[in-house]
Formats: C-alpha cells, structure tokens, sequence
C-alpha cells in the first residue's frame, strides 16, 4: 500500500551540484521595475552586492554543435500533409493557440516522434500505408519537439559539466582545465555548471529527407519552449557565479555568435543571494536566415513559466520565514519581446496551471506555509502557522486587485484550473475539497461553492463550460495514521453547473493501490476531444498478488492506454484498453520501450506511440490495424 503522511511543513529538498538561489524579502511588493545595466562594472556591482554566498568561477561552457542525419524509407515522399489531411487530435495545450513543447507531434498524415534520443518521422495516414519514412539526430539529449508546416523544430540540451572552484586559500589562479594547481589552495569543490539549449530547424517538405536549414543555441538549460504561429519562444536559465569574469550568455545562429552587452541585460532591484542570467529568445520558424530576438534578464532561478497568446510570465520562488512568488510580465508580439512588470505575491505555485491570464489579469493560486521562528529577514507579509491556499489577481502592472486567502488551513494545492470567470482548485490533506472561485469581480475572489470527495484530483481537464474531468488518485482515510492510503487511479466527472453546489456526477476506479499514470503530472499524456467524447489515458495497473506476504505489497500487472466514452448525460463509459505487450506479459523495468506514454487520433485510427512502436486501432471497436516499429 501507499501511505501519504498528512504534514503542515514543506520539505526542501536540495541536490548537490546544484544551486538554488534564496531570495531576499521584498519590502514593497507592487513597487519594482526592470532597467538594463549602463555598464559591466554596473552589472558586475550589482551581483557583488547581492551577496554571493555560493560561488564559483563562471564559464562558457557552450558545446559542441555537430548534426547527423540517417534517413530510411523511400527516396521521396509527398510535399507536407496534404490539404485534404483527416481531423486528428494535438497536444493537449494549457491556452488555445499556444501549443507546448512535447515528445510527439501529427500534422494528419506523418507522426514525428522522439525514440532512442532521435526522432522518427511515421507516414501514419492511411493506416494501410503506415511506415517508417526516416529518423532525425541532432546533439544533445532531445527535450521535445514542433511541427510547424514544412518545418520540424528539434529541441535539445547540451549538459553543462563539471568543474573545480576555490573555497579557501590563495586567489583564485587564471589557468585552465587540467593545468597543474599551485599547493595553497585550500579546498576545491566541484560544481555543475549550467549547460547549452539548441534549436534545430529541419525542412521536411521531403519527409525523407530532411534537411537543416536553421541552427540556433542559447546558454541556459531550458525553462520552457512555445509555438504561437510561426514563432517559437524559448526561456532559459543559467546561473551567474561571482568569482571572475561574468560571461554574459551568447547566441549562436547558424554558427555565428551573437553576444550580449551588458546594456542589454535588464534587472530587478529584488536583491538575491543568487542570481540567474534568463534568456527569453524568439525567432519565425519559416526563415531559413533568421534573425532571432532576445532578452536577458538578471533575476533569480526561474521556475514555472506561464505563457499567454501575448505575454511570457516568470515566475522566481523565494524562500524565507515567509514563502513568496515574484512574477515577471514580459509581452512578446513576434520578435518584439519587451518587459513589462514585476510583482509579487504570499506563497509558491503548484505548476502552470496554477497561473491564469484572463480579460487583461493575471490569476494566481499559491500554497502559503508557515513561518520560522528566528529568521531574522525583514517580513512583507504576515507569516501563516499552517499550509494554506490563496488566489490572487493582478493587473497587468502586476499590482494585487483582489485577493483571497487562507483556503484550507492545514492542506496545500494539488491541482488548479482556471476557465472562463472561474477557477477550481483541488487541496488535499485527507479528503479532497474541490473549491469553486468566483472571479467574475477582478478585486472580490469569492468561494462560491465546495465540494468535499474522498481521494484526490491532481489534474483537471476542463470538459465544457460546466463540467470538468478530475484524474487523480482514491484513497482511504487511517485515522490511527493520521495519513491517507491511496487506493488506485481515479478519474472523475465534477458537474459545476451550478457553482454553489459542485457534485460528483460519475466516478472510474482503475486498479490497485501503486495503480499510476503519467496524465497525473503531465498533461500532455492526455487526449481529449469533446467532439469525439473521448478520453484517452496511458495507465499502469497494479495488484497484490495472491501470496503477498505483506499488506503493502504490489506488483504491475497491464500497462497500456484506457480509453473512455465520456457525455454529462452517462459519465465514463470504459471501451477498453489498448496495449503494446503480450498477451499475459507482465511489465517490467525490461520491457518499458513498449510501453504507452503519448495517444493521439488521425481520422477514425487511434495510435498508441511506445519507445518501440506506433501501434493502430480502429476508434470504433479497438480493433487491431498495425503496427509501426521505430
């Protein structure tokens, strides 16, 4: 069995190797601006005073940017998905037109899809002709990928690497990676310094063959990637370290650098005791010669990203006697990429479901924890005793118009959604209270409705205007624990019809206790579609075998899709499961190419997409078509 301990405290978790900025209180919290350095030293003064209390020295750690190509499959195929391509399904998308970043993409004819670090290209409609056409290698280790017409957009890391800084001693010497170290330095740490982001740009008019047209690189790991028209945006992040020289990032087009001066680097006055060179880079994907756009901003580690048909919102987590958020507005409108507006707000986001941005405001829910006695930070909010969950609205100078605070004394979020003048959110401590928000009046949020269910929804999927899908997991209550056993994967049909009053209209149980799905922490593994009625999940179902010695014992017994009709009216109809296994083979650690994270529709064909294998099925009968192996 899985047990899930109650608890009134967050547990921060720091890896080695890695830094973690702690920011400083912010004393105004609506009162802050972004300006550009008018000079290195100006910028260089600025990090020195921050108080750089984990450092290192700082270095160009860009990597090397060979490509490969290996093509299987016809020597031609057709120019593009046809005009005449079948309805087919997308990546599940947070905003309507802003499609996300992902591992597999369909255009209504071909798959492209990442395996085994590269990706394949799959002719999959008509299901008859289905094959694989060729494979796609870049370097660095594939993070996902856009389809954009003719052109299939590659995104990859370079990891930074390891390297030695001086804790103690003589000055920090001036030479190079395995030169010989004078005997008086005192001590060396190693560190893991941040590595390279690059966009590769194929044209894939001759799925085939396809060829590069567009290479670009920007220092940073990668914060989050988006596809508004033509234009991808890029977020991302690298640490700065204060001892020698601070190399600002640099882009690289088509192998031409592009440097940064520090004029062109923007600030907050939020002093932190780490800081982050941010780099949000935009360029038109159809331009063989493109001419991208960027901004660095010198901020704190950015986490979750928040991206609106016009606006990139940052958001950088503080910790200290009192949790906060500091949110960053930048707007972009195809190369135009400006900031806009910083502000502030009590508690840490969840995830990106838990921003919002609606009729000219940004909504936000955080999770407030509890203060720490002894700190000896200046506050610039009340501290709070226990776990509690807010809603915040703020305007687009990211100045706080409403607010509501202290939801669930003692429980924190677990899944937010915002739809229309409303939001749902889900906190979870022994049972699970869906809260209904009202949001209509940008300056009074109001609890408009509550609903208390057993188990937990860690994700929402809106359905319709009054209707929403919650996938989480059940649960059982042990008082004598003071804990949760959760029980298996649960899907359910909330009816808000009338907020005041949300109910539960229809419940699916999957499995035993350890039963999981991977719809639970990534959207993208959900298809949905309304006109269709369908809901399609990837699962691993789990049971406890006959002759378990222990109660809490469990073993994966399926892994595979489940595949659902869904209407108000009958609630989850089950129409089967669809898996990559044999018949009667147990999943295992060995066998995990084959199984099921991503499912999509081209006309009346389901596929099911493995590591291994692109598998069909009819929609109406699941029946078996084919299959694809990659």
């Amino acid at each position: 069995m899985i047990l899930r301990k109650a608890t009134t405290a967050y547990l921060l978790i720091l890896t080695s190797l890695t830094l973690i900025p702690v920011s400083v209180y912010l004393t105004t919290p609506t009162a802050h601006a972004m300006i550009p350095f008018t000079s290195y030293q100006d910028l260089q003064e600025f990090v020195h005073g921050g108080g750089c209390r984990t450092t290192a020295p700082s270095l160009d750690n860009r990597g090397g940017l060979t490509t490969g190509l290996a093509t299987t499959g016809p020597a031609s195929q057709s120019n593009g998905a046809s005009s005449q391509s079948p309805t087919h399904s997308e990546t599940n998308q947070q905003v309507s037109g802003v499609d996300e970043l992902d591992t597999v993409k369909n255009d209504g004819q071909y798959i492209y899809t990442i395996t085994n670090n590269t990706v394949a290209i799959v002719q999959a409609y008509p299901a008859t002709d289905a094959t694989l056409v060729s494979k796609v290698t870049v370097n660095g280790t594939l993070q996902g990928i856009f389809v954009v017409g003719n052109k299939l957009v590659i995104v990859s890391e370079i990891p930074g690497f390891p390297y030695p800084y001086y804790g103690g001693g003589a000055k920090v010497p001036a030479l190079g990676i395995g030169a010989p170290q004078p005997s008086n330095i005192a001590t060396i740490y190693p560190i893991q310094f941040s590595g390279t982001t690059s966009l590769f740009v194929f044209d894939i008019s001759d799925h085939a063959g396809p060829v590069l047209t567009t290479r670009v690189e920007v220092n940073g790991t990668l914060a989050g990637a988006r596809l508004i028209g033509n234009y991808v945006y890029v977020v991302a992040t690298q640490p700065v370290f204060c001892y020698g020289e601070i190399l600002l990032p640099e882009q690289i087009i088509n192998g031409q650098a592009v440097k940064a001066m520090p004029v062109q680097v923007y600030h907050s006055d939020i002093i932190d005791q780490g800081y982050s060179f941010t780099t949000i880079l935009g360029f038109d994907t159809t331009e063989n010669n493109p001419h991208p756009a960027a901004k660095i901003y010198l901020i704190g580690t950015t986490s979750t990203i928040y991206v609106s048909l016009h606006d990139v919102y940052l958001t950088q987590p503080v910790w200290s006697q009192s949790q906060q958020t500091i949110v960053h507005r930048i707007s972009i409108d195809g190369l135009a990429i400006n900031y806009q507006a910083t502000g502030a707000v009590p508690g840490h986001v969840l995830n990106q479901f838990s921003m919002d941005e609606y009729n000219g405001y940004l909504r936000i829910a955080t999770t407030n924890c509890c203060s720490q006695s002894g700190d000896p930070t200046p506050l610039a909010y009340t501290p709070v005793n226990q776990q509690e969950t807010n809603v915040y609205v703020l305007d687009k100078s990211l100045h706080t118009t409403g607010k509501l605070e202290g939801l669930s004394p003692g429980e924190q979020i677990y899944s937010a959604r915002f739809t229309g003048d409303k939001a749902y959110l889900v906190t979870f401590k022994r049972t699970d209270p869906l809260f209904v928000i009202g949001l209509r009046d940008p300056a009074k949020p109001t609890v408009l409705g509550q609903l208390n269910v057993t188990g937990v929804s860690d994700y929402l999927q809106p359905y319709d205007e009054t209707h929403l899908i919650g996938i989480g997991q059940s649960g059982t209550d042990v008082v004598w624990e003071n804990a949760v056993r959760f029980t298996g994967l649960k899907i359910s049909l909330f009816n808000v019809t009338d907020p005041k009053q949300p109910t539960e209209t229809s419940r699916y149980l999957i499995g035993g206790p350890g039963t999981s799905s991977p719809a639970i922490t990534d959207h993208k593994a959900v298809l949905f579609d309304k006109t269709l009625n369908l809901l399609v999940i990837p699962v691993e179902i789990t049971a406890q075998p006959q002759d378990a010695t222990y109660w809490y014992s469990y073993q994966p017994i399926w892994q595979g899709a489940y595949v659902f009709n869904i209407t108000p009216d009958k609630g989850f109809v089950f129409k089967g499961g669809i898996t990559q296994l044999q018949s009667g083979q147990l999943p295992t650690w060995q066998d995990n190419n084959l199984f099921i994270t991503r499912t999509l529709y081209i006309g009346n064909v389901l596929y099911t997409i493995s590591n291994n294998m692109v598998q069909m099925n009819s929609l109406t009968d699941l029946s078996e078509l084919g299959s694809v192996s990659l």
